[in-house]
């Protein structure tokens, strides 16, 4: 019972240090091929602080392996050398962080390149101000008050903090400014959340003659595994947004 309690404290302490972790091979993939397609720059370092600048030049899914631009031949010796490599861009807003044990010299089009495996692990840590993804497919949450029925009600965005619903039906005095209050989150096919959130923001749009009552909550006590699903959702949820918004361009 002892060594179960100090694993799970450990995992806990891991899992505090890494709240934005993802393990999911599709997901993983997904993000550093964002990385090749908006051309992020990427520091690419050692353990001793060493760094240089890159880019990814290429991702292979089938073999599991991505290609990055090559620095000058020292530079090159210096992470052949070493038995790890760290590296970290940003994307969209979102801070890129991941690792991987090997690499190797090649040539892409002609030029000198590195290649390495995927990462198990990526941290993709996300700011509310800067990255808040609307929900444009039809989402529902039921959010359960004390002495009341449950309500349902719209899911119209979702940051790392927070979500924004809506309702022509539940008014503010239904939904209390600052009350805090259980909610399932119903994603369909991509999760169900159970989680507490607070009231922080109401507004009120007229339109037709009819009133839209708007309502920004934030997520309270998160648990750090719940956190990393979230962050998950986001990614999911913006590429959609962009594919949705390709299809209609074409």
């Amino acid at each position: 019972m002892e060594a179960q309690k100090e694993q799970k404290e450990k995992r806990s302490q891991e899992d505090e240090k890494n709240p934005g972790t993802i393990l999911s091979s599709f997901e993983i993939e997904n993000i550093i091929r964002g990385l090749q397609k908006t051309r992020s720059f990427v520091t690419v370092g050692v353990n001793d602080g060493w760094k240089m600048g890159s880019m990814i030049l290429e991702v292979d899914g089938k073999n599991r392996q991505f290609l990055y631009d090559a620095g000058q031949k020292d530079q090159v010796e210096t992470l052949l050398s070493s038995p790890r490599i760290f590296f970290h861009s940003t994307l969209r807003g979102a801070g890129v962080r991941f690792s991987v044990r090997s690499v190797a010299a090649i040539t892409f089009e002609g030029h000198p390149a590195l290649r390495s495996p995927m990462p198990e692990a990526l941290d993709y840590l996300q700011r509310r101000e800067h990255f808040r993804v609307p929900i444009k497919r039809s989402f529902q949450a039921t959010v359960k008050v004390p002495e009341s029925e449950p309500m349902a009600l719209d899911l119209t965005d979702i940051s790392i903090s927070g979500v924004g619903l809506s309702s022509l039906k539940i008014q503010p005095s239904m939904l209390p400014l600052e009350s805090v209050v259980d909610a399932s989150l119903d994603f369909a096919e991509l999760g169900r959340f159970e989680i507490t959130l607070k009231i922080r923001t109401h507004r009120k749009v007229e339109m037709r003659g009819r009133s839209t009552h708007f309502y920004g909550c934030a997520f309270c006590n998160v648990p750090y595994p719940i956190e990393g699903r979230v962050q998950q959702l986001l990614f999911t949820l913006d590429q959609q947004n962009r594919e949705d918004s390709r299809g209609r361009l074409r």
